[in-house]
């Protein structure tokens, strides 16, 4: 089954978002599409991050008639956590679906930009050109139920295709009929995890260039962490220690903001001017080993927000422990990047 790959320009004029197909000079003169009849078109795998790839967000449609039809100008919406809507493309002209056909637009063919969680709520609503009618949607909420996600290569799926409810898969099937099946086992705790890696500690946070989070080991010999995650936001794991990774004992090592490869960091950002929780998991993922949260001032423990109780950005302090390992206290602190902290002037509470 072909699955086709939709490259969109993006334009912003007069406050207004337009979305145009590349194209050139000689086919400026194609009319604007009009709403057409879109009875059995339907929004059937939706997927916020595939296997080989978190950024490799895409959205399928499928043709349940016995017709081919036009989808040109059909325009796909996505509705944020915080319901702030925002197109996320416009089918170019002569775009069509064969019948029982299917349609994968993707972010990574440049289709659109924006992201599409896996973990939060999301809704996409697939509309006529003229936004008038809306031809399907999907709320994550009440489709497959509040706080579930799918992990990164699954998606949310339609089974049978078109009809059927909605589903997590664990495994996603662009431009194929979607499979139900079953999800990971959740992992069995580690009954010894908070002996075995005692005394590993979170030790220094920076959220200004360069960013990173600095782990320490506090324990009497060299330590082996294949497999330790950090979770951040209470969301998703975004480092997993591969193997081989190891600490000398009273040694740190720093893993950097924004990296696809373990070896190197972790794969989210890290702010100073935003509320933040990072959380040290044993490679059980369930035996918590440490945590830091820097709440947000007016919510409390409410993560990615714009006025953090402290706030590192100002004078390009990061949040340090003094003296290093388990027994220091967390301060705001000169970042010290892989070498012993300072004592801060200002020592952290979460009172």
């Amino acid at each position: 089954m072909k699955i086709f790959n939709l490259f969109l320009g993006l334009s912003l004029a007069a406050g207004l978002l337009s979305l145009t197909a590349c194209k050139d000079d000689k086919e400026s003169d194609i009319p604007t599409p009009t709403d057409g009849d879109y009875t059995g078109i339907a929004l059937n795998e939706i997927c916020g991050g595939a296997a080989d790839d978190k950024d490799d967000d895409w959205v399928e449609i499928y043709n349940t008639t016995g017709a081919e039809v036009d989808l040109s100008g059909v325009q796909l919406i996505k509705i944020d956590e915080d319901d702030l809507s925002e197109v996320l493309c416009a089918l170019p002209n002569g775009t069509r679906i064969a019948a029982k056909g299917y349609l994968v637009v993707t972010k990574k063919s440049g289709a659109f930009s924006a992201g599409i969680s896996n973990s939060k709520k999301v809704s996409i609503v697939l509309a006529s050109p003229s936004g008038e009618t809306e031809i399907d949607r999907f709320d994550r909420d009440a489709d497959v139920g509040k706080d579930l996600s799918h992990e990164l290569g699954g998606s949310y799926a339609r089974i049978p295709d078109g009809t059927g409810d909605w589903i997590v898969t664990a495994e996603s099937t662009p431009g194929a009929a979607n499979v139900e099946t079953d999800p990971e086992p959740e992992p069995e705790p580690d009954p010894d995890a908070s002996k075995k890696y005692e005394g590993l500690v979170l030790n220094e946070l920076n959220g200004n260039d360069p960013k990173y989070i600095e782990l320490y080991n506090g324990s009497a010999s060299e330590m082996d962490i294949a497999g330790v995650k950090i979770r951040k936001d209470g969301e998703e794991f975004v480092y997993t220690a591969p193997a081989g990774t190891t600490i000398t004992t009273g040694g740190f090592l720093k893993l950097l903001a924004d990296q696809s490869d373990p070896a190197l960091g972790f794969s989210s950002g890290l702010s100073a001017k935003k509320s933040v929780m990072i959380e040290l998991f044993a490679p059980d993922g369930t035996t918590l080993l440490d945590l830091f949260k820097n709440p947000s001032q007016s919510q409390g423990d409410v993560w990615g927000e714009s006025d953090p109780k402290y706030n590192g950005d100002e004078d390009g302090l990061a949040y340090g422990r003094y003296p290093d390992g388990p027994d220091g206290t967390w301060y705001m602190t000169t970042p010290t990047e892989g070498t012993a902290n300072s004592q801060g002037s200002e020592a952290i509470s979460w009172e």
